[in-house]
């Protein structure tokens, strides 16, 4: 077998390699010096190089230059290796990845290790070679003979942050000038910015030691620049090649124009800049000269120029609008540091200090003058963007400058951005940039008055509703004021750019006159559905290009999305008399903005942070439309869908708090059908049924005129194609309503679904919501987007949240911690076996097989940490579930498609605890967890997503602690799991411990008999966890919550918990979506996520 490494000397990549056979050999054999006794030769390293050069000339688009002849010489490299004292002589140590492979195996290291040159064959590689090679190595599939040693993963992560500062232009054009007085023009990649530098330096640190290795080869810092340098310089000429922009300098004259003869260098294949010195040593003045001014652009700098408008204070403009340019604006001069918070030293108190001599702020006067001298300097920089600033310059002690309004504008929209792009602070006023501040067009909807109230209970009045017409007209407005066009016309004349109206600047562009005219010419007012009516304010754009700023309205839809429709100035109803129990203020509110939408026939998403009482809400609007309705009137029946995990909750609290109502559970082999099924609807309140039911029975559903459709955990149709979601949006009802604690867990898309559940067509389409909403939000960050979609669903999404001391003051605190725990040896061997096994066989498949291995190994992973038990499968029947269906149904999907991996075994060297619990670093700490807190009289609920788990966390519960733990899972009967939660409540002191599946004890349940929560295993998404976290941390609880989740630390958990937690960029786009971004890393970038790292270990092990 042949281990290649790669080394950078004399400006090329120069490949060797250590061949195992060779080495076993030359353990026993009189070693020659000054040559590696077991290197491969010449001709072997380019025979292992063929396969993957070939490789990476077809990844590169067939580019014949990559290997070509004379791109791969013949050479040798002179190494510094660590050698070992032998009795035939000083024998080189083999490289880690040499020493792993089976036929070296079992070879000691002598303690006695010096370093000491050697000379290796090596085959040396140009640039553009070396770099196309490095750029496929994570993907190059190689046989059993060939290896590439881990330094090669170095160099991969070189070539990819080279490859993306290329590919995001991040790249300068340069003169290099040899000791001997040449020079030579090249390009090279730029680092200053703060992201790249600090990848930059995280490379620097991360070197292996065998990359520096070779003789001469500096610093790691100098050999990083060496190398990316010419991978840029090469990649670079390349593109410009490519796209003939040598061209432009036909016809020049190189020798005549200095600036000609260095774009000849750097566009053409000669580098070499030939000018007279004089001419030369100018070149390189002017080069470098420019490239420091990029340089003070960097965020290195400890101190920068800040520059803050402001406006003309309000007293000054207290007379009639249209004064604007009789007062200026300041242009105030400032320096603001780079810290968090930033600190801030003005002009004018810095020239007082170097006038006076003074120390301020902890500067002594040299410290000062040295901060005076830094402004005068920024200033000079910014006054090359913004030449106003040389008038200030005139002054021994500029701390600022006046500006007319027009000249505040010029400001504001030409030099701003600019001068923000080159490093300066800008700071303009807030309502600069605003869509309200500007020219733009208001949508009027006007509708009838309101209809009548129709008693407390909110009966509706038929004739209004989302496809009720009404009457629309468009105004021009300056932000907030409609205006007439004679009105805008007269202001457009005044020619001046920023005009205050009602108090307020507002910018009229010298195209916004014309753009109005034709606005208002192409939209014509008319009658139009209230869909149709908010559709055109805030979905469709104009083909004027006017920004729709705002909507009036007038009438009854003034109540629903008028500036008033807050909760809390809408009448409270009363707590319905025959409630069994007493409503809090904001679930009264709640009942009360349900009955009022349905008034005027609305959906509603009633979206309370769990624990707050949806479920009694909803009762309480069943109770008051009954109590409202004229005698004799019969109140049609409401279907309420739940999870079948809460029917049996549904029925309890049904007949809990309002036991005059009729509630028939639609559920089992002896449900009614047909005939006897609608008559049976005439004589009952509430229907209770599951989601799947509703897919089966939807036939016989639809034969009933349905006067309210309820979704409990409505999140279960975020999925818009399915059967089930078709199923439910085609029942036929008068009014819908969404219960859900996460009306958005991933996507936007589930908010949409969820949306076209209770208001039908009020987004649109699904395709037109995804262009216009889900992708700008999601993957830009639209924040104006984000805005106007969150105006729209406004009105009908309620949500309140437990932390909120207005909501509620009565819950007790809850606190959060995270057991950082190790591994087991045992564990930590298991890990890295799987670990291992799935990176080799990655390199190896495509496509969803890949995708498949990794989400296989994912699950291995996390059994792991959980317990070696749980992973072997112990004790467990070969085909007995291992989880709840979620994302093991994907995993084990996964499994099944794929051939049956190397099995996974404990060491016989790694020896096993024989107390169950402590052959897991997890387990040990939970059972020590447990036995504490039930000596101190408390109870637990212990969740985790895996069946399997769950019996043996029961199993070591009941060995080890000699308590009797509850479990709860996915296959527990409705009975049985009614009778376990009953138990728990009571707080019977037998079983003070619940163990259950995070899907099937996750929603719906209130145990608040518990004080503490365990999360066994972590869930991708932390919405799930939170559910499950609130049945216990709920209305009802009096004692302080204690949240526990345990995480394996070096591991696959540790990393997620990370992304979680610190909400970076990575896991607020994708985290949430489970499992299924992690099938798209590449195998890089797989080793890094899932290998152990330091300390994972328990002490001793």
């Amino acid at each position: 077998m042949f281990v290649l490494h790669l080394n950078w000397s004399h400006g090329s990549l120069r490949v060797w390699g250590e061949h195992s056979q060779r080495f076993i050999t030359a353990r026993d054999t009189a070693i020659a010096t000054g040559s590696h006794p077991y290197a491969a030769t010449i001709a072997e390293l380019r025979a292992a190089l063929a396969p993957a050069l070939e490789h990476a000339r077809t990844a590169s688009g067939d580019d014949a230059r990559i290997a070509a002849e004379g791109s791969l010489t013949d050479s040798s490299l002179m190494l510094l290796l660590p050698h070992s004292d032998t009795e035939i002589g000083q024998l080189p140590l083999p490289s880690d990845r040499l020493s792993a492979c089976d036929e070296v195996a079992g070879f000691s290291v002598e303690p006695e290790e010096t370093l000491a040159p050697i000379e290796v064959p090596a085959v040396a590689l140009d640039p553009r070679t070396a770099f196309a090679l490095l750029r496929i190595l994570d993907t190059e599939s190689t046989d059993d003979a060939v290896a590439w040693g881990h330094d090669a993963r170095w160099w991969n992560a070189v070539s990819q942050f080279t490859q993306h500062l290329i590919n995001d232009q991040r790249v300068i054009p340069t003169v290099v000038q040899e000791r001997n007085g040449s020079m030579f023009a090249a390009w090279r990649p730029w680092l200053q910015d703060a992201p790249n530098h600090s990848k930059f330096t995280a490379l620097v640190r991360g070197a292996p030691a065998l990359v520096r290795a070779a003789e001469g080869a500096g610093a790691a810092t100098t050999l990083l620049e060496q190398s990316m340098g010419a991978f840029v310089d090469s990649s670079v000429r390349d593109i410009m090649e490519l796209e003939n922009y040598s061209e432009a300098l036909d016809g020049r004259d190189p020798d005549r124009d200095p600036h000609v003869a260095w774009l000849t260098g750097l566009l053409s294949a000669e580098v070499a800049v030939r000018q007279p010195s004089a001419v030369e040593s100018s070149i390189v003045r002017t080069a470098r000269q420019w490239i420091a001014n990029l340089e003070d652009i960097g965020e290195g700098r400890e101190m920068r120029l800040l520059l803050q408008l402001l406006e003309p204070p309000a007293e000054l403009l207290a007379g009639p609008d249209g004064h604007e340019d009789d007062h200026p604006w300041q242009l105030v001069f400032s320096l603001v540091s780079n810290d968090s918070p930033p600190i801030v030293v003005d002009a004018e108190s810095l020239w007082s200090r170097a006038v006076g001599g003074r120390n301020g702020r902890g500067h002594s006067p040299q410290e000062t003058q040295q901060l005076c001298d830094m402004l005068l300097g920024e200033l000079g920089r910014a006054s090359r963007l913004y030449p106003k600033i040389e008038e200030s310059l005139d002054e021994g002690a500029p701390t600022g400058m006046e500006l007319k309004t027009t000249e505040a504008y010029q400001f504001l929209r030409d030099f701003k951005p600019v001068l923000q792009e080159a490093g300066f602070e800008v700071l303009a006023p807030d309502w600069w940039g605003q869509t309200a501040n500007r020219v733009g067009a208001r949508l009027l909807i006007d509708s009838d008055p309101s209809p009548s109230e129709g008693g407390e209970g909110g009966k509706s009045n038929g004739g209004v509703g989302l496809h009720s017409l009404v009457n629309y007209s468009w105004q021009i407005a300056l932000g907030d004021t409609p205006l007439t066009l004679e009105e805008f016309q007269a202001l457009a004349k005044k020619g001046v750019p920023l005009v205050r109206i009602n108090g307020r600047w507002v910018e009229i562009r010298p195209e916004d006159l014309e753009r109005g005219v034709k606005f208002l010419k192409q939209n014509a007012n008319g009658q139009a559905t209230l869909v149709e009516a908010l559709r055109m304010a805030h979905l469709d754009a104009s083909d004027g290009g006017l920004p729709v700023i705002g909507v009036d309205t007038k009438g009854w839809v003034a109540e629903i999305f008028g500036p008033d429709d807050s909760i809390e100035k809408m009448p409270l109803l009363e707590q319905p008399e025959r409630f069994q129990g007493t409503l809090r203020p904001y679930q009264r509110a709640g009942v009360s903005w349900l009955a009022f939408l349905e008034r005027y026939g609305m959906g509603a998403c009633l979206a309370d942070d769990m624990g707050l009482g949806k479920t009694i809400q909803l009762i309480a609007l069943l109770q008051a439309e009954r109590q409202v309705a004229p005698e004799g009137e019969r109140v049609g029946p409401t279907l309420l869908v739940a999870p079948m995990s809460v029917l049996g909750n549904w029925h309890r609290e049904l007949t809990r708090f309002a036991p005059e109502l009729v509630v028939h559970v639609h559920h089992g082999l002896e449900r009614p059908q047909g005939e006897r099924f609608v008559q049976l609807t005439q004589r009952v309140d509430v229907v209770v049924s599951t989601y799947a039911l509703v897919t089966r029975d939807k036939d016989l559903l639809n034969e009933v005129e349905w006067r309210r459709v309820v979704l409990d955990e409505a999140q279960h149709i975020k999925n818009p194609p399915t059967k089930q979601t078709a199923a439910i949006r085609a029942l036929r009802t008068k009014f819908r309503v969404a219960l859900t604690g996460t009306p958005v867990e991933n996507r936007l898309s589930e908010l949409w679904s969820i949306m076209e559940f209770c208001c039908p067509g009020y987004l649109g389409t699904q395709n037109d919501f995804r262009k216009r909403f889900a992708l700008p939000v999601e993957r830009h960050r639209d924040k104006r987007q984000a805005e106007r979609l969150r105006m729209l669903v406004r009105p009908f999404i309620l949500r309140r949240l437990k932390t909120d001391p207005k909501v509620i003051s009565d819950l007790p605190p809850l606190v959060e911690t995270r057991q950082q725990i190790p591994l087991t040896p045992e564990q930590a061997s298991l890990y890295e076996q799987v670990v291992n096994d799935m990176l080799k066989r990655v390199d190896q498949a495509e496509g969803i097989r890949r995708r498949g291995l990794v989400l296989s190994a994912l699950v291995k992973l996390k059994q792991i940490c959980n317990h070696p038990a749980h992973f072997l499968r112990e004790g467990m029947p070969s085909n007995a579930p291992v989880a709840e269906a979620s994302e093991e149904d994907m995993a084990e999907g996964a499994q099944a498609a794929e051939p049956p991996a190397k099995k996974i075994v404990v060491p016989a060297n790694v020896v096993r605890a024989t107390r169950l619990s402590a052959r897991s670093g997890k387990s040990l700490r939970v059972m020590e967890m447990l036995e504490e807190l039930t000596a101190a009289g408390d109870r637990a609920l212990i969740f985790t997503q895996y069946r399997q788990m769950g019996h043996l966390l029961v199993q070591m519960i009941r060995q080890e602690l000699d308590i009797e733990a509850l479990f709860l899972h996915g296959g527990t009967p409705q009975a049985k799991r009614d009778q376990l939660v009953q138990k728990f409540q009571s707080e019977d002191p037998a079983c003070p411990l619940f163990v259950l599946s995070l899907k099937a004890g996750g929603v719906g349940l209130n145990l608040t008999a518990a004080n503490h929560v365990f999360h066994y295993d972590r869930w991708w998404n932390p919405a799930v966890e939170n559910q499950a976290t609130d049945r216990a941390f709920r209305i009802g609880q009096l004692r302080t919550v204690n949240v526990h989740k345990m995480i394996t630390v070096g591991t696959l958990e540790e990393r997620i918990d990370q992304m979680i937690e610190q909400k970076t960029e990575l896991a607020s786009q994708i985290i949430g979506s489970g499992e299924q971004w992690l099938t798209e890393l590449n195998t890089s970038q797989l080793r890094d996520l899932l290998s152990l790292r330091g300390s994972t270990l328990e002490d001793g092990a």
